[in-house]
């Protein structure tokens, strides 16, 4: 149900106003608004201020997945050496937020100047990293380069012209070797000796007259360049110089890296100083959407009307001067949406808010709903082996997960569903696929011999029939929450006469298609459920009577005789509609289908492979279970999707305008922590 809400409006000094909204936050139990405009009172601009705090919020998570990437990387270098290995602080599975206590959360600001300074001494680290892993970068390109260079035995400068001679070193391509001694041989003034190699390059020592032009013009062509080194220094202790500097920027660098990486153990704290953060530029948020004079304030917000007595104790524990009115609802006013419901419908909110939060002043449709994706689930999936795997699941989350979490929402929505697949898993008399019924029923003849519902690989028509069916009942609950709207509303005459007949045209239509529905599914042992033909005729009638009824009062409110007669052909088309939502439900027989057919498909496949013995045991008994657990994923990914399409289209389509907002107590969203 959607429970009841008040608004709080409160005159405080501004002097309390920190101490109201710690006290706000403690009680758990107030969203806030902006305050409604007072004649003498103003509001303040803090944007600006909200911006800057949000800024220190961006770094500091910057530097929280910088760290956690660095420590990451860090500990993947050092995998051998578990002493070397840093920790990096992480919240568990069963707990994904850090619990810390209230009175510590608020205090914080003690830890938030040593926090400071440790992220920026992040930020000047990864600077640092940065121009440490650049001068690397030039320093190996520059070895890289000097390779060449190494065994010669003189500085480049020593190899200079004279004045009868051209001296140079050279370099040539490796490929043009061959093509290059060639040429020096066939000039008797020139000599040219080898240095060095690479795969690339060869050095050359080139000696030649100064009369032989006509060698360099050819050597040019074979791409022989001189050298650009310029140096009167070893190129040997040029390498050796750019060793050491190269290995001094490594030391440098792993340093730095394992400053980084040691930071890691502070994540959590960093974490809780990003909620605190939050916590603050919610706070000047809610300075801004105040007003105030110079020394007081206003402020108001929403609260469930059953914790008033909260509320008030919670701002009389901080101060005496305040005065509090709580006022009602109005029709049309906003407020937002808080649902209370029972264990078993609770996990089933999350389908609905995945779609749209309900409306404050709409009813709740998770009480219904839950009940039908229930069991459409089991429809969809109908195997009691699956069924007990997604309890089981339940189970786990129930017990593992601590924290209410989506997660543990979704598989305890799961858990629960896996139940309805229990039951209509037993009415197949299907376990992973293989059916029961015959082995315990063995004679053909017998009612039970195929079970309750029938195998739809041998009887389609049958499990076809009864997902249709069963969508009929499902868009008459629609239409009866479309109901219960407009009673809440105030519009009981509209529904009673333009929704309600619509249900008696649903169920009456089912009693007057029941005994053909029996002819077309050929199900003998369904034949015991046939009803009096006399049954079927009045249902006929009292269908078509309350057809009748929905489409001349369809224009029920409308202005204007033509304004009704338009309404009312509008209706009637509306039955193509009806039509189109009922043929949707096929899906449900579809997947139940193709679940089954799969299931039975793996089946066959692990006989086949164990047919051996033997190792073939072994080997079937993996191949059941991983094909089996693929299949269950694949199809409770299918049956959420499909379930929820039904539940968001047809069901919803009848009543339903959600747009809410959900009831979000100041201070409870944050991203880390869960403070208790």
């Amino acid at each position: 149900m959607i429970v009841r809400m008040k608004r709080l409006t409160l005159l405080a000094l501004n002097a309390d106003r920190d101490k109201i909204y710690d006290a706000l936050v403690k009680s758990n139990c107030v969203q806030l608004k902006r305050s409604a405009d007072i004649d003498s009172f103003v509001s303040v601009d803090q944007s600006q201020a909200r911006e800057n705090v949000l800024a220190k919020v961006s770094r500091a998570e910057e530097a929280i997945r910088y760290v956690s990437e660095a420590a990451e990387l860090f500990n993947s270098a050092h995998k051998k050496d578990k002493d070397a290995r840093v920790e990096v602080a992480k919240n568990s599975f069963a707990r994904p937020k850090t619990e810390i206590d209230f009175d510590y959360y608020l205090g914080f600001g003690q830890h938030v100047r040593r926090i400071q300074q440790d992220i920026d001494r992040v930020f000047v680290c990864r600077d640092e990293l940065s121009r440490l892993q650049s001068a690397a970068a030039q320093y190996k390109a520059e070895w890289t380069k000097l390779q060449l260079y190494k065994n010669l035995p003189h500085p480049t400068r020593w190899y200079r012209n004279t004045d009868t001679t051209v001296v140079q070193l050279c370099l040539l391509p490796a490929a043009e070797r061959a093509h290059f001694d060639a040429l020096a041989d066939q000039f008797d003034a020139v000599t040219a000796e080898a240095v060095d190699s690479d795969v690339n390059w060869v050095l050359l020592a080139v000696v030649a007259h100064k009369s032989q032009s006509a060698f360099w013009e050819k050597a040019s062509a074979l791409g022989l360049t001189k050298c650009t080194l310029d140096t009167d220094v070893l190129p040997a202790a040029l390498v050796e110089n750019l060793e050491r500097q190269l290995n001094g920027v490594e030391q440098q660098t792993a340093a730095v890296k394992a400053e980084l990486a040691h930071f890691a153990s502070d994540i959590v704290q960093w974490q809780i100083y990003v909620d605190y953060l939050l916590l603050t530029e919610k706070k000047l948020a809610a300075d801004g959407d105040v007003c105030q004079t110079a020394s007081t304030f206003v402020l108001e917000g929403y609260y469930p009307a059953e914790d008033e007595d909260k509320v008030s104790a919670a701002i009389s524990s901080v101060t005496q001067d305040a005065v509090l009115t709580f006022d009602e609802i109005g029709e049309e006013e906003f407020a937002p949406t808080l649902t209370r419901n029972n264990k078993f419908t609770k996990p089933f909110e999350f389908v609905t808010n995945s779609y749209s939060s309900p409306d404050y002043h709409e009813v709740d449709p998770n009480p219904v709903m839950s009940v039908f994706y229930f069991i459409i689930f089991g429809l969809m999936v109908a195997d009691i082996g699956y069924g007990l795997v997604l309890v089981a699941m339940g189970i786990f989350a129930t017990l593992a997960i601590k924290q209410n979490t989506g997660m543990k929402m979704m598989l305890q929505m799961f858990g629960i569903c896996g139940i309805s697949a229990i039951v209509v898993g037993a009415l197949f008399g299907s376990v992973f696929g293989y059916t029961i019924w015959d082995k315990i029923f063995t004679d053909p003849t017998h009612p039970l011999h195929n079970g309750i519902i029938p195998n739809p690989a041998d009887y389609p028509m049958v499990m076809m029939i009864i997902s249709l069916l069963f969508g009929v009942v499902h868009l008459a609950a629609g239409i009866g929450c479309s109901m219960a709207v407009k009673i809440k509303h105030k519009q009981v005459l509209a529904a009673w006469l333009t929704d309600f007949p619509w249900i008696v045209v649903f169920a009456a239509f089912v009693l007057a298609i029941f005994n053909s529905a029996l002819d077309m599914a050929g199900y003998g042992p369904y034949d015991v459920l046939r009803l009096p033909p006399l049954v079927s005729q009045i249902a006929l009638y009292v269908c078509l009577a309350a057809l009748a009824v929905a489409l001349i009062c369809a224009g029920l409110g409308t202005k204007g005789f033509l304004g009704k007669v338009i309404k009312s052909f509008s209706s009637a088309y509306g039955i193509i509609n009806y039509f189109s939502d009922i043929m949707s439900y096929i899906r449900v027989f579809g997947l139940m289908l193709s679940s089954a057919i799969m299931a039975s498909v793996v089946n066959t496949l692990g006989q086949m492979v164990g047919g051996g013995g033997g190792f073939g045991y072994v080997l079937a008994a993996l191949v059941l279970v991983f094909a089996h657990m693929f299949n269950l994923v694949m199809g409770v990914l299918s049956v959420y999707i499909h379930n929820g399409r039904l539940q968001y289209v047809e069901f919803f389509g009848k009543f339903y305008t959600g747009d809410g907002q959900l009831f979000v107590p100041f201070g409870s969203d944050t991203r880390y922590t869960l403070v208790k």
